[in-house]
């Protein structure tokens, strides 16, 4: 049984790792502690709705910022001191140590997600990586999960920290085919090519659109 255990938790570390580096390495910008705890969370919770299951193990509680578990933390030590990231410590405004994550890795093929774990990825990045601190906490909030906590703490006035969060409460989930899941790798690839550059990016998008001005003329016409 001890042995069963051992596996498991390396086969659940190495499944967060490959999480962690994708995450890192399609990100368009370095992401704080707390941001990179939420996608990872936001990430869960759509793996769980499509799926039925979460990619690993992490039992997420409700904190103070949110959800949070401490795996996620340690092993993002765990990627830093094998060169994979940079964790760059610095004191934020309100005079606290504050931690940003990026990828600085060349090769590290050892972590890499299935197909099915890099279709939500994609998407959660697609998703957050348009918001800023403020919008990503907002969109981990409004998940079932957390707005049930959340109703549950207005109503009785006291909150539920260390409140394990129930991954199975849902909503209508995203239609993920297999053109959207294309469209949003290349928004990814984009970033990764563009890291800065908000104007290229969107002037990009913008050439893209009127690409395709012939086609949707032809479209409306059909109709």
């Amino acid at each position: 049984m001890e042995i069963k255990l051992t596996v498991s938790s390396e086969m659940n570390k190495m499944e967060l790792k490959n999480l962690l580096v994708y995450l890192l390495k399609h990100s368009s910008k370095a992401l704080t502690r707390t941001e990179l705890m939420k996608y990872v969370y936001v990430f869960e919770y759509y793996y769980t709705q499509k799926f039925g299951e979460q990619y690993t193990d992490l039992k997420f509680e409700r904190y103070k910022y949110g959800p949070n578990h401490m795996d996620v933390v340690e092993t993002t030590h765990e990627l830093s001191t094998e060169g994979i990231i940079n964790i760059h410590a610095y004191e934020n405004y309100y005079g606290r140590t504050s931690y940003d994550h990026e990828y600085i890795g060349t090769h590290c093929d050892q972590y890499a997600l299935d197909e099915k774990a890099e279709d939500v990825a994609s998407f959660v990045l697609d998703l957050l990586g348009k918001e800023n601190y403020s919008g990503v906490l907002k969109i981990a909030y409004e998940t079932p999960p957390m707005k049930e906590i959340i109703e549950e703490e207005n109503s009785i006035g006291c909150k539920f920290y260390g409140r394990v969060i129930d991954m199975s409460k849902s909503k209508p989930i995203y239609k993920s085919s297999r053109q959207a899941r294309l469209e949003a790798k290349k928004r990814l690839e984009l970033r990764e090519e563009t890291r800065g550059s908000d104007q290229e990016y969107y002037s990009h998008l913008l050439s893209q659109y009127h690409n395709f001005d012939d086609t949707r003329r032809r479209a409306n016409s059909v109709k």
